[in-house]
């Protein structure tokens, strides 16, 4: 009578390589969809951040019949510097740190230096790369990235003329929180729902184009990023579509800002205002603020011209926004 075959306990190896073929194709498949929903969660947490921000320069007009705009005097100078991000703090759950900041004082004097370091969470997208950057002194020759906390999103202050001179925009003129005034919602008569407010300028002083970090610091920069610097607001200036020049017809996304590098301070076009654009690491698009306190994610595919409509607050234009 024959002994009965013993059992088999292990996988052969074709059979354990099958597993293992099958197993990646899954995690092939899953892991795309892991890193969108991971990314639809990060852009929700921007918008709702941004909506705070906006919601902020609402409660700040009720209290102070203004909006908060910076307050940069001209060239270079000893007077206060005092960004409309700073203005904000007390709206944003950050009284403790508005109280800490002297705003008889330059946002880099040696007083204010430890406020001005602190992360403001709200002001940092979560999809940004290199959420530890800090932003330096414009005029500080060497310049170096070690002095205030940065901001992923910026005040929209208008359209650069440069865009009109090349018939891009229809007109170029101030937005909703234009420097040194005292802007109101009043103001807007191109309609609070369609009038940008806040914008994503991410990752800067870092340059970017096009989704890729170009360079390094100190050799590439964006003049501005953070929170404390007025030169952290910008104005519209589209750029090429690989983001190498500025102005240009691309709206968004292609790059985060004009390379200041070695450029010496104030800057030959840009003075001491900041050299930044529109620009995220979204998939297709950025989010905005709008007047209204609403956030919307405009794609990237928008025209430069149909992007300007949306940051004058007085064009009288008619807007055609994907």
């Amino acid at each position: 009578m024959h002994s009965p075959r013993p059992q088999r306990t292990a996988f052969t190896l074709i059979e354990l390589l099958v597993v293992i073929a099958v197993i990646s194709v899954l995690v092939a498949l899953l892991l795309p969809a892991v890193q969108a929903a991971r990314e639809s969660s990060r852009r929700t947490q921007c918008a709702s951040q941004l909506k705070q921000l906006a919601l902020a320069a609402h409660h700040f007009e009720d209290a102070y019949h203004k909006l908060p705009s910076s307050v940069r005097p001209a060239g270079l100078t000893t007077l206060p510097r005092i960004a409309g991000l700073t203005l904000t703090l007390p709206f944003i759950e950050q009284q403790g740190t508005y109280d800490a900041y002297d705003q008889t004082k330059n946002w880099f004097d040696a007083e204010n230096l430890p406020v001005t370091k602190q992360r403001i969470p709200i002001f940092n997208c979560p999809s940004a790369y290199l959420t530890n950057r800090l932003d330096g002194i414009p005029e500080q020759n060497p310049w170096s990235a070690t002095v205030v906390a940065i901001s992923d999103y910026s005040p929209t202050i208008g359209v650069d003329q440069r865009l009109a001179s090349a018939k891009l925009v229809d007109v170029a003129d101030v937005g909703i929180l234009p420097k040194n005034g005292t802007p109101r919602l009043a103001d807007v008569v191109d309609g609070l729902s369609t009038t940008i407010m806040y914008a994503e300028s991410a990752s800067r002083p870092y340059v970017f184009r096009r989704g890729k970090q170009f360079g390094n610091l100190p050799t590439q920069r964006v003049n501005g990023g953070g929170w404390a610097r007025p030169g952290t607001d910008f104005s519209v200036d589209g750029s090429t579509y690989d983001g190498v020049a500025l102005p240009g017809p691309c709206a968004l996304n292609c790059t985060n800002g004009e390379d200041f590098g070695s450029t010496p301070f104030p800057h030959p076009y840009y003075g001491t205002e900041g050299t930044a654009e529109a620009f995220a690491f979204h998939p297709r698009g950025a989010n905005f603020a709008f007047g209204d306190g609403s956030v919307r994610i405009l794609n990237e595919s928008i025209s430069i011209r149909d992007f300007a409509r949306l940051v004058t607050r007085a064009g009288h234009e008619t807007v055609n926004a994907p």
